[in-house]
């Protein structure tokens, strides 16, 4: 085995170019250097061919690796969504997708925005028509914030599992109570039966209490002076709405489904509107 000193005083020279023969690429020439560690020790050059391709296939497997890794990240990415109950139409939105074109959008915008940045365990209630970003916005702030996302026929086939003995009420509790962030969505869309409701109300309590926030998605309308069939309180019972009265943000979407303008923009129509 060479000592230090022997690698200190170890010299090595070129001797003139010489002909090679490379089994897999023919003839190279290339200069044979003269390594003096003890012994004299002569290295015949490498084929350049073959160096060059060696190195293509350590590029490769590093660029194979990488490609692995971004994969491995993207998969671990969307099996945190699919656990967060973020559908995959909503996997590549966030804020910075989102198209604030009228300015009440833009206030909307702006609001969430500072809802994810600083909640203080607050209530947002998102009401009003089709197509105009809603469940996008809440999206957007349950990925900064994590948590989950459930429509209301959701929670309900949770509890149905409970009964099954598929997963105890108490764990449904802990789960919907505790989460950073619970998106509650689809309000109204069927009417709730009054254990369920119980159930949320109770739900929506706890998250209050400490302090942690929760929003309300929904197609209907919240008026203290309307009682038709379209009003929110209708679904939500007198609990929550007292609470939302109480420490709820209320954004209303007014403008029209935006799905339709995107379909005009497709067709060649209200390109100058």
């Amino acid at each position: 085995m060479a000592t230090v000193g022997d690698l200190l005083n170890t010299t090595h020279e070129y001797l003139p170019e010489r002909e090679y023969w490379c089994n897999e690429h023919g003839f190279y020439t290339g200069k044979p250097c003269i390594w003096k560690l003890g012994t004299v020790k002569i290295i015949d050059p490498p084929c350049p061919v073959c160096e060059k391709e060696r190195d293509g296939e350590i590029e490769n497997q590093k660029e194979e690796a990488k490609k692995l890794r971004l994969r491995q990240k993207e998969e671990a990415r969307i099996n945190q969504f699919k656990k967060m109950n973020i559908g995959e139409k909503f996997w590549y939105e966030t804020f910075y997708t989102f198209n604030p074109y009228t300015e009440e959008l833009k206030r909307h915008f702006d609001t969430c925005v500072s809802f994810a940045n600083d909640h203080q365990g607050r209530m947002l209630v998102m009401i009003g028509n089709h197509g105009n970003g809603k469940d996008h916005l809440a999206v957007s702030m349950l990925k900064k914030l994590g948590g989950y996302m459930y429509s209301v026929f959701e929670i309900e086939l949770l509890l149905k599992r409970s009964y099954a003995g598929k997963i105890s009420e108490w764990a449904v509790y802990q789960r919907l109570c505790n989460a950073p962030l619970l998106v509650i969505n689809e309000i109204g869309r069927h009417k709730t039966g009054e254990w369920e409701l119980n159930f949320l109300s109770h739900i929506v309590n706890k998250r209050y209490e400490n302090i942690r926030p929760i929003i309300f998605v929904s197609n209907k309308h919240l008026k203290d002076d309307c009682k038709c069939e379209h009003c929110l309180e209708n679904y939500i019972g007198n609990d929550i709405t007292s609470r939302i009265i109480e420490c709820g943000e209320i954004m209303t979407f007014t403008g029209d489904d935006y799905r339709y303008k995107k379909r005009e923009l497709r067709s060649g129509r209200g390109k100058n509107e």
